[in-house]
């Protein structure tokens, strides 16, 4: 092979390329610009030499795709902050530059593409803007903008209300206008104020027509479901995605039907179960539980995180196993950004396999979002979004805390 400008030899100890084959040992991933050239074992690669051509050389490393969110929220990421007291107190342009903020470390953190599910009024169309002249590094960015919900439902205040089949239908069009990739639907209540996480928000004729017009522009949609009912309803409309997954009854409690999940499986919807929500305020709290008594309050947080973070590991362990539904990787990175490794952990403790663990947060995490042609394994022809690890993630999943190289789209970031 000729050298050519732009080209980039990488060697390691293996390569596991998201498609869920067995590692090819002692690889080399040939780059040029922004594309994988090959990949080929060391001793039968023709690599490219010459003065235009780097080799980054990681011979304990192992080599796999770029990882992939399919849940964030830019505009936030503030420990300790309730959405309110953040939508009260921060102007738009404040949350611009906290968003760019959060992107970067994402990204170092090997996240190399943000599926981004709800920001306020334009933020994110203009941090992607920024990204694209230059001002800001980014993941690459899937944006549904601002999330559709129900008069005062969830996220009323990003600023994209609309009631009715015909309201609903002009909401998709307006976001579709403003560069939305992707349509977020808010199915049921959540964590806004004056929402209740236990009841669905819109009809399903109004869920139907947000599918639709999404469908007719091309578009995919996700639907936030909680409530129980919300998850029948965004099954009945044709949701491409469902994110959270509750299973939370109209009393509160937490109650698993297998022929929800039957359907989610036949349907064939991808599921982000955002499976650390709540987990590290759950560890602050057992963690002041072992110095003093909670008070009543910060018990009673402590048990209703107790019921949910249980609750989302069973549960997402049981669709994985008994129904075979394509569990992805979603943070719904709200009050942390950069610990995208803990829910690949927690994913791995519900009973996944490291090698599923993996293709859900790389190649079917690509295909959830309708990008799978173009990034999310480890093949000829695919970008080369790349991150690179000192330890075998198959053996270990929290190899993936710490990254020895992260490149996006053929650039060297880390």
């Amino acid at each position: 092979m000729s050298a050519a400008p732009g080209i980039t030899v990488i060697k390691t100890k293996a390569v596991i390329d998201g498609t869920g084959a067995k590692p090819l040992e002692n690889a080399a991933v040939i780059v040029e610009g922004s594309t994988i050239k090959a990949v080929e074992p060391q001793g039968q690669a023709s690599l490219p030499e010459g003065p235009h051509v780097r080799t980054l050389d990681f011979p304990n490393g192992y080599l796999l795709p770029g990882l992939v969110d399919v849940h964030t929220h830019l505009i936030f990421g503030v420990y300790g902050s309730s959405y309110e007291e953040i939508m009260d107190n921060d102007s738009d342009e404040i949350m611009l530059l906290r968003a760019a903020k959060n992107a970067l470390t994402h990204l170092t953190c090997g996240v190399t593409t943000m599926r981004e599910n709800g920001a306020r009024n334009r933020v994110t169309f203009d941090l992607r803007e920024g990204a694209r002249r230059g001002y800001a590094t980014t993941p690459r960015l899937f944006l549904c903008g601002r999330p559709v919900t129900l008069t005062g439902g969830h996220f009323y205040w990003c600023n994209q209300e609309a009631d009715g089949v015909e309201g609903v239908r002009v909401a998709v069009r307006q976001l579709i206008k403003d560069g939305a990739d992707h349509i977020k639907i808010m199915a049921s209540g959540g964590g806004t104020a004056i929402t209740d996480n236990r009841k669905a928000s819109y009809s399903v004729e109004e869920l139907r027509a947000i599918v639709d017009e999404a469908h007719n522009f091309g578009k995919l949609t996700t639907a936030h479901c909680l409530a129980t009912q919300s998850l029948t309803n965004a099954l009945d409309a044709g949701v491409d995605m469902i994110e959270h997954a509750g299973f939370i009854e109209p009393d509160g409690s937490y109650k698993f039907y297998p022929e929800i999940a039957e359907r989610i499986a036949k349907q064939g919807v991808y599921v982000s179960p955002t499976v650390q929500t709540g987990y590290r305020q759950r560890e602050v709290l057992l963690a002041r539980e072992m110095e003093r008594p909670l008070s009543v309050e910060e018990q009673k947080r402590l048990d209703g995180l107790k019921a949910k973070c249980e609750s989302q590991l069973d549960f997402l362990g049981r669709m994985w196993k008994e129904w075979g539904i394509s569990i992805i990787s979603g943070t719904d990175a709200i009050q942390i950004f950069g610990d995208y490794c803990l829910g690949l952990e927690l994913m791995s403790a519900a009973g996944m396999s490291n090698m599923d663990v993996i293709k859900g947060s790389t190649s079917t995490a690509a295909k959830s979002i309708g990008a799978g042609h173009l990034f999310g394994t480890v093949e000829a022809g695919k970008e080369a979004d790349l991150i690179v690890v000192d330890q075998d993630p198959l053996q270990d999943i929290r190899a993936l805390r710490s990254m020895a190289m992260v490149m996006r789209a053929g650039e060297q970031i880390l």
